[in-house]
């Protein structure tokens, strides 16, 4: 009874105190041991009420660690009006009435037909959520980037970065806990409040406990994004335990935030073989 009135201590103090890092880091350590996850829930539910949208992985500055693989990884991919049409209508199917939708990438605005897609997106708010907010993330960088800015409607939040180089602190995405036996009993299940604060992905490969996870499953080609919009009550138990093990943000540590380049020896061969054979995954 006692050790369990300390675990409940312990969850509160990770989620809702504000301790310094330096005493919070080890208490969130011992939280994610897969024995204390079996007392408890996970740490970090998934919030099936937002939504971060990957629309393009093609971006003009390509920063160090990020934790798309922009740089790491170039690619030209991007999702289809057609998929975004798919997207809200199972939304309306499912009568999710979103509290926010983002719309990341890469960088969004390179995405050649970005403003149909905000029509899309404006029509499903004014028609069906009108309570629904919908944000574009932009690196604000460039002259192409800047002129598209300019004509996105003003019902579109902007949140603007204003990134002026590659050189950014931002964790150390491709640093694996896998990688690393200090993790060897943790539970991945546990997630981290990225997928709590930001909500599910979605990818031109389906849906995802966060859109990070669908950026590690373009490169490690598991396959695993879902092909239909995943109900509230779906902890997305499989998917986490699968891409937790390969993302820094999983790490979480008080020397996680770098602004050099930082891979561990899984993400490095991950992108030499990517370079050799890009992994073939199915579309949403």
């Amino acid at each position: 009874m006692a050790i369990n009135t300390l675990l409940s201590l312990l969850d509160y103090k990770l989620r809702y105190a504000r301790l310094p890092q330096s005493f919070k880091e080890p208490l969130r350590f011992v939280r994610m041991q897969k024995s204390v996850t079996k007392i408890f829930k996970p740490l970090y539910r998934t919030n099936h009420y937002r939504i971060e949208i990957d629309i393009t992985y093609n971006c003009n500055l390509k920063c160090l660690n990020c934790d798309r693989s922009c740089k790491q990884a170039e690619s030209e991919e991007r999702m289809s009006v057609e998929q975004l049409k798919k997207f809200i209508k199972e939304s309306i199917e499912q009568k999710r009435k979103w509290e926010k939708i983002r719309i990341t990438g890469g960088e969004p605005t390179l995405h050649p037909q970005i403003l149909d897609i905000i029509q899309l997106l404006l029509s499903y708010k004014k028609n069906f959520s009108p309570e629904t907010r919908i944000q574009l993330v932009t690196n604000g960088f460039g002259l192409k980037v800047k002129n598209v800015l300019r004509i996105i409607p003003s019902e579109i939040e902007i949140e603007n970065t204003y990134k002026v180089s590659k050189f950014q602190y931002f964790d150390a995405f491709n640093i694996a806990p896998i990688d690393f036996l200090r993790y060897k009993y943790v539970d991945y299940l546990n997630a981290c409040p990225v997928t709590q604060v930001c909500g599910i992905g979605l990818t031109r490969y389906g849906y995802y406990p966060c859109a990070v996870g669908g950026g590690i499953d373009r490169i490690l080609g598991f396959d695993i994004g879902s092909k239909e919009m995943p109900f509230p009550k779906d902890l997305m138990i499989g998917e986490k335990r699968i891409l937790c093990r390969y993302c820094g943000h999983y790490i979480f540590s008080l020397r996680n935030r770098f602004i050099k380049e930082e891979i561990s020896s899984t993400w490095k061969r991950a992108y030499e073989n990517y370079k050799i054979k890009k992994p073939v995954l199915s579309l949403y």
